[in-house]
């Protein structure tokens, strides 16, 4: 398993780039949906892969549509929400439709196709769904640690620990499942989480970074005083990965 495809630098040398895009971004306030953070290693992939396609499982509000327009622009959108009442800004270059991915047939080359997740699922089963319909390059956004998280994620099955799934505010303790690792090691060619930008002290939940693996971050917090106006988006970091299947 290839673990690091896209190396700190190269993702750096974009920073600038995107920071001066996103000052422009058409949507002021992304609650509930990805922040700088994300958003740049979504925008990131998108641009040094430059799909054909890119089917967007999650699209809230829709800023992340607009960010994949401005990664590639020849790249056609297919856009999965379930509740489109809550999008503002629509596409013309994307089709919009509210049925899960599971069920849908997709007409076109799996092989020049990007298939990005953001709809906080079990990520197991997305991965066993893309299997099937032969889809290889993923992104998975919510990728929680052991401890945290209301989705089943990559990195808790590869921790192969004891792990929590925090369900409406409710925390409840499962297993780890041998069976759930040893498929995903024998199914991912690639599995890299892209790095933070900045590593806090303190996660969104309030506990030490310090205590789960990371990537190394992109900036000391010297490099970080140049972008000011994302510090207050940092702690939105969860370990966001890239996989390619066998």
């Amino acid at each position: 398993m290839i673990k690091n495809k896209w190396n700190n630098d190269n993702i750096k040398n974009e920073l600038n780039l995107f920071y001066d895009l996103y000052k422009h971004k058409p949507i002021a306030n992304n609650d509930g949906g990805m922040k700088f953070p994300h958003m740049f290693l979504m925008w990131y992939l998108v641009k040094q892969i430059s799909p054909r396609y890119i089917i967007e499982s999650g699209v809230w509000r829709g800023l992340g549509t607009w960010f994949i327009e401005k990664a590639s622009p020849r790249t056609k959108i297919i856009c999965l929400d379930p509740n489109p009442q809550y999008r503002i800004y629509t596409s013309e270059n994307a089709i919009y439709k509210s049925e899960d991915f599971s069920i849908l047939n997709f007409d076109i080359d799996p092989n020049e196709t990007l298939v990005f997740f953001d709809d906080h699922q079990n990520s197991l089963e997305r991965i066993k769904q893309c299997k099937i319909k032969n889809f290889k390059k993923l992104i998975f956004e919510d990728n929680y640690p052991f401890d945290q998280g209301d989705c089943y994620s990559i990195k808790k099955i590869l921790s192969n620990e004891n792990y929590v799934m925090d369900i409406n505010g409710i925390k409840k303790n499962y297993q780890k499942n041998n069976e759930d690792y040893n498929f995903l090691v024998e199914n991912l060619a690639v599995y890299q989480e892209m790095p933070p930008i900045f590593i806090p002290e303190f996660t969104r939940w309030n506990n030490k970074f310090s205590q789960y693996e990371t990537p190394s971050p992109l900036l000391n917090e010297i490099e970080l005083q140049n972008y000011s106006s994302i510090i207050s988006e940092i702690k939105d970091y969860t370990w966001m990965c890239y996989i390619e299947l066998v």
